[in-house]
């Protein structure tokens, strides 16, 4: 791996795990392999991280943080509320579109490393929080006014990511219907972004 001023050793190792562990998962990528992939040695890795462990819990919560902190500025942005959540919903298919290898590691890492999935969301677990009850502000305004129906922010944003991750877990199967074309698969995938975000916003109806 090419280094750079704006690219140091330990930025490199991050970025090397992660696409390692995007790949091959947790269990299946070794910090020999990280090591080889970005041309250092194998203490370097131990150095900057201490342990394989704790690469993958940074790697991880550096995502999730910036999934989250991308919703609570979309939350400060001067719009009307149907119009932040169409931008909420978009940009969460979008950052899924950009990573999408990384709902499948999620529920494999959880299903099989509950004890590593439960330390992740323990350090980051109060980010949806916060923006759980962000949004329930937003929405009990909402449905004072009489705009929508009466919505429970946790249930809606389960919704949201329920509709989002399943088109990229199921993203494999979806390549072998557009035959392999970039241009098709992209089309697919810009349909379902749409669909997505209309069947959100039908839900809050009145």
């Amino acid at each position: 791996m090419i280094r750079t001023q704006n690219n140091t050793t330990e930025q490199c190792i991050m970025e090397a795990a992660e696409a390692l562990f995007l790949d091959k998962g947790y269990a299946r990528t070794s910090t020999i392999e990280i090591a080889r992939v970005v041309g250092c040695n194998q203490t370097l890795v131990h150095y900057y991280f201490r342990s394989k462990e704790n690469l993958f819990k940074q790697v991880f919560e550096n995502k999730i943080k910036s999934f989250c902190f991308s919703l609570l500025e979309i939350s400060e942005e001067d719009l009307p509320f149907k119009e932040k959540l169409e931008k909420r919903i978009g940009n969460h298919f979008d950052m899924l579109k950009v990573n999408s290898k990384l709902p499948i590691l999620l529920f494999n890492e959880v299903h099989t490393n509950q004890d590593l999935a439960r330390k992740i969301f323990a350090d980051v677990g109060h980010l949806p929080l916060s923006i759980i009850a962000h949004l329930q502000l937003e929405l009990d305004v909402e449905y004072e006014n009489g705009c929508i129906c009466k919505t429970d922010a946790a249930a809606l944003l389960f919704s949201i990511f329920s509709l989002n991750v399943m088109t990229f877990i199921g993203s494999p199967l979806l390549r072998l219907f557009a035959e392999n074309s970039k241009e098709k698969m992209d089309a697919i995938l810009e349909q379902r972004r749409a669909e997505n975000i209309r069947l959100i916003m039908n839900s809050l109806n009145p």
